[in-house]
């Protein structure tokens, strides 16, 4: 005994298959460009900014000192008149170190002291400088 009622969907609209999305190389390269765009404006404004460090920016009363330790890290320090006071600055030589440093600006303190200050003050975490490196001193030096 044969229904007319045991099927509502034709047998040929239920055999067809789901058409798959197909990317052709076109396609491919338009969605990597798609992709990649917003990588390539980030590492572009990251690197106009970047150059901006080591500038004093007038608009702002802001001066920015950008510099990488030996272990690779980048630190950028900023400093605002209201920071500065009294404070004192020099620009680091080739080849000085911060104990040298030390005995330069303190001779009558402890050296250990007075580097320990520097480190605070600049928020130093290795002990070795760049040439041109500029660096706050402690005032009561």
């Amino acid at each position: 005994m044969t229904t007319a009622f045991a099927s509502a969907v034709p047998v040929s609209a239920a055999l067809t298959p789901v058409p798959r999305l197909r990317l052709t190389r076109r396609g491919r390269l338009v969605f990597t460009t798609l992709a990649a765009v917003p990588l390539v404006i980030g590492a572009v404004s990251f690197a106009i900014n970047g150059g901006a460090a080591g500038a004093a920016d007038s608009a702002t009363g802001t001066d920015l000192m950008s510099y990488t330790t030996d272990s690779g890290i980048v630190t950028t320090l900023t400093y605002s008149p209201t920071d500065v006071g009294s404070a004192r600055f020099i620009t680091v030589e080739p080849g000085q170190t911060l104990w040298d440093l030390a005995e330069d600006i303190s001779p009558a303190a402890d050296p250990r002291d007075v580097v320990a200050d520097i480190k605070r003050l600049n928020a130093l975490a290795v002990e070795t400088l760049q040439p041109g490196q500029r660096l706050e001193i402690p005032s009561d030096s």
